[in-house]
């Protein structure tokens, strides 16, 4: 005879255990199963990103390895054609002086021997511009202090080459070196300034440059035709 509390448990329940282990353990292979999948998969896509980046990067390596091709340089601005202004000339020695150019040409009836920027006289100044005309050199000389005044004040300058070729009611006028002035400014003065010669025009003579005042002065005897344009 079995008590209340000593019977033994039905065997369905042995049995519903059993069967809750099963399915414990097929879903814990299940998992295992799954995870086994995703961890192979897994370094499959990293070998796959690694390959996107490698061949991204390989155009750039190929391109450094490659010479690049140089830049085009710009065109360089063609030479504007010399302008003679020797032509029509007949002299064999004539000295042509322009003043808005603020140039000097030596001509040899249609050749043009030497030429040379310049500075003319503060043109607004009837004292001090360099009238235009034609003129003769009438005298050379080296070494030379030239002095003077007028409106504008006065000057003591010494002069290596001095070759006049006009004389008029305001004094002498010709070609000399202006050692004071810099290079760049021959060719380059305001002669419509209204200063002094010393910054801008000369007092009417055509200030030259040395090198350029010592060919002159070799060249060009007395008796030179002189043509000072406007």
């Amino acid at each position: 005879m079995y008590s209340r509390y000593s019977r033994p448990k039905p065997r369905h329940r042995k049995r519903r255990g059993f069967l809750v282990l099963v399915i414990i353990i097929a879903m814990l292979g299940v998992l295992l199963w799954r995870h086994s999948v995703h961890s192979q998969q897994q370094p499959q896509n990293g070998v796959s990103v690694s390959n996107k980046q490698s061949n991204s990067k390989q155009p750039s390596t190929q391109n450094a390895t490659q010479p690049k091709p140089k830049p085009k340089s710009k065109p360089e601005p063609e030479p504007k054609p010399n302008t003679n202004y020797c032509v029509g000339n007949t002299l064999s020695k004539l000295v042509l002086v322009s003043i808005s150019k603020q140039h000097l040409w030596a001509c040899d009836r249609t050749a043009s021997l030497y030429n040379s920027a310049v500075v003319t006289g503060m043109e607004l100044y009837p004292s001090d511009l360099t009238p235009p005309g034609t003129y003769h050199v009438y005298a050379k000389a080296t070494n030379q202090d030239l002095k003077g005044c007028d409106a504008t004040g006065c000057w003591d300058d010494h002069v290596s080459y001095w070759m006049p070729f006009l004389d008029n009611q305001y004094g002498q006028y010709g070609f000399h070196d202006a050692a004071w002035r810099k290079p760049s400014q021959f060719g380059n003065i305001n002669i419509y300034a209204p200063d002094t010669a010393a910054l801008f025009g000369s007092h009417g003579c055509v200030e030259l440059p040395l090198a350029t005042a010592k060919w002159l002065y070799n060249w060009a005897p007395v008796g030179t035709t002189v043509k000072v344009e406007s």
